[in-house]
């Protein structure tokens, strides 16, 4: 596939824009009338609602159906899938006390954080990469790329398949989960890999680099699938989510960009003049979060070219803002900085104010935070610097990843 210009035609997204229908099964069995697909659909939507009708009716004392309720659980899955279903958390999002420290393997300082349901993934300075238990805090295995050069980014799929790791070396490694051994590398890069995401419940892969380009990979078949040209300056975070999209920043070129991958184009945000985009993550397909170096906290709409809301001195005088990590689906996201706190924001109802509803102090330089997709809790890399320099040394600070579980009031939880 050919590569892209950088000047390749912005285009405005169309935000009903929705993943096309996988191919229907073919087979059956011998002797037996073949299912159309007409028919498998009218099929599969029948037993859906009838599963809706039984889960309604266990929760209803009179066993009586309540046709309301189950369309507006129809009208929140459409909403869900489109990645356009917001609840609304506010005030009820706890972050509890009992946290358990991961202050063991890692000898230098925590540069990145990936997640799933049951494991998470940490890796340092020194290299190494070590896969936990979530759930207890065992450590279940630690790995490192044959060069040991510093691990800059990770990611994982959903479906606890693959982890992809990236560094200082310029490889994307692509690892067997369960194994923990490399599947694939992917040499195309001709800088250090900064930035790493999966689409989720997919195995796209996507990869963003000090030589300032974003690659596709697909992991299915381990294949390269194009470079995308645009960003001036080295991509420095980058997030996608349900569609066939990733949203990156680009440090000192001040722009964040929405890559659209089947319309082959991209739009293009412009930042405030003095801020360096250092990290970003997608409250949902429409809203995005940025952080900036400058100490800024900045939420963008789709169609919106500047910042709905930007909050100046978001974290403690001086500090440079290293993380953020949006609540999927909600009007809430947490943000890091080098004054050792981890913030809980909470957006108004038109995006257009912002409030800080939480605060933990974890000290030390917050290089990365990150939740499972169930947001059952918050895991945060802590060190003594910041993940891609050293500008700063806090040796009072040990390294370490904490993991705190959250609780959204009011609501049901699965602990």
């Amino acid at each position: 596939m050919s590569k892209r210009e950088a000047d390749e035609p912005v285009e405005e997204i169309d935000s009903d824009f929705s993943d096309s229908e996988g191919e229907d099964d073919a087979s059956s069995d011998e002797g037996s009338i073949e299912e159309t697909s007409q028919a498998k659909r009218i099929r599969l939507a029948k037993q859906y609602l009838e599963k809706l009708e039984n889960e309604q009716v266990k929760s209803e004392t009179d066993a009586e159906i309540n046709r309301d309720l189950i369309a507006h659980r129809l009208q929140q899955d459409v909403l869900a899938e489109k990645g356009k279903l917001e609840r609304r958390v506010g005030k009820r999002l706890c972050i509890l006390e009992n946290k358990f420290s991961l202050s063991r393997g890692h000898r230098l300082s925590p540069t990145c954080l990936a997640i799933t349901d049951t494991f998470l993934y940490s890796a340092s300075k020194c290299g190494a990469i070590i896969k936990w238990d979530l759930s207890s805090g065992k450590q279940l295995a630690a790995v490192k790329h044959d060069s040991k050069k510093q691990i800059l980014a990770l990611a994982a799929t959903t479906d606890n398949m693959y982890l992809a790791s990236g560094g200082q070396d310029k490889l994307v490694l692509v690892w067997d989960i369960t194994t923990m051994t490399v599947v694939k590398k992917f040499t195309k890069h001709r800088g250090p890999i900064t930035a790493l995401a999966f689409q989720r419940n997919s195995h796209l892969l996507m990869s963003g680099s000090a030589d300032r380009t974003v690659n596709l990979w697909n992991c299915d078949d381990m294949l390269y699938v194009e470079s995308l040209y645009g960003h001036q300056d080295q991509v420095t975070g980058m997030d996608s989510f349900l569609q066939e999209r990733v949203v990156t920043v680009g440090g000192h070129d001040k722009t964040l960009r929405i890559w659209k991958i089947p319309e082959e184009s991209q739009l293009v945000f412009n930042a405030h003049q003095n801020s360096v985009l250092d990290c970003v993550s997608m409250l949902n397909e429409e809203h995005f979060v940025t952080g900036c170096q400058n100490n800024a906290l900045c939420v963008w709409h789709i169609k919106k070219k500047k910042p709905t809301i930007t909050k100046l001195h978001a974290h403690g005088a001086g500090s440079w803002i290293s993380a953020v990590c949006a609540i999927k689906n909600t009007e809430c996201f947490l943000s890091g900085a080098n004054d050792g706190q981890v913030k809980v924001w909470a957006c108004g109802e038109t995006y257009r104010s912002l409030e800080c509803i939480r605060s933990v102090e974890v000290g030390g330089t917050v290089n990365g935070i990150v939740m499972p997709p169930d947001a059952s809790c918050v895991a945060v890399a802590v060190g003594q610097e910041h993940r891609r320099g050293r500008w700063w040394v806090d040796k009072k600070t040990r390294n370490k990843v904490l993991v705190y579980p959250v609780v959204i009031e009011d609501e049901p939880v699965d602990r």
